[in-house]
């Protein structure tokens, strides 16, 4: 530990070496000691917010007080934050992951029964219900006529009323020095084509901006939008766009 002669009360003593390094996604962190009279720890104690002695875009993120021998406090500051960058370059150090999972989806909704009559459909979804009669007393069965209605009548008859369809998410991350826009939230739940080397997708497939994630460190706003690839078809043009 650095020496000192004297510690006065009322005093902050900020210790000359510290640590300062950027991770991945542009997020610069840094940690500073400061060494105070034990009894004006609480009083001196820099708090969150306060910016860094020597680098002015990072900011107290987590402050820590440790009371050692003697008189002395050791006061330790964690900063974050990022450097201030134009909109077209502060993606420069983005982050992109991809993830891949399934979904249970109803029978019913794949685009193998996309054909199936109305009437049909509607008959098999009371069949599923637990039903064997309309209200008139007609049977269920009767009214699904068509070869695709029967398919999938039987693989409900035999417990496969759902299947599992492909789920793939785009995620890209980045920080940067503001929180997110009234624009970036309001393109949340519409079909929008994902940034950075999203993979290209097949059977009329496309893009869902599923949302978007903001943590706050220091001065050091932490981004993540995701989309969400829909199924075969593509997601309706007519729902999902304002």
């Amino acid at each position: 530990m650095p020496h000192h002669i004297s510690i006065q009360p009322g005093k902050l003593y900020p210790q000359p070496g510290y640590t300062l390094q950027i991770d991945k996604e542009g997020k610069w962190t840094a940690t500073q000691i400061f060494l105070c009279h034990r009894s004006s720890a609480v009083a001196l104690m820099p708090r969150p917010g306060t910016r860094h002695p020597e680098v002015p875009f990072i900011e107290i993120s987590q402050v820590t007080a440790t009371f050692t021998e003697g008189d002395l406090a050791e006061i330790t500051c964690q900063y974050a934050g990022a450097e201030e960058k134009d909109e077209e370059n502060e993606k420069a150090n983005a982050v992109y992951t991809m993830g891949l999972s399934l979904s249970e989806e109803p029978l019913l909704s794949h685009l193998r029964y996309k054909d199936i009559p109305q009437k049909e459909r509607e008959a098999i979804q009371l069949i599923q219900s637990g039903k064997d009669k309309d209200d008139q007393g007609n049977k269920l069965r009767d009214k699904v006529e068509s070869d695709r209605g029967k398919e999938a009548l039987g693989k409900i008859d035999r417990g496969q009323t759902s299947y599992y369809s492909p789920r793939v998410t785009w995620r890209e991350s980045w920080v940067r020095d503001r929180p997110a826009s009234a624009a970036e939230l309001n393109d949340i739940g519409n079909i929008a084509t994902p940034t950075g080397p999203a993979p290209a997708l097949a059977g009329g497939r496309n893009w869902l901006k599923n949302g978007i994630t903001q943590t706050q460190e220091g001065k050091a706003f932490r981004l993540e939008n995701e989309w969400l690839a829909s199924d075969r078809g593509g997601w309706d043009a007519q729902i999902y766009n304002d």
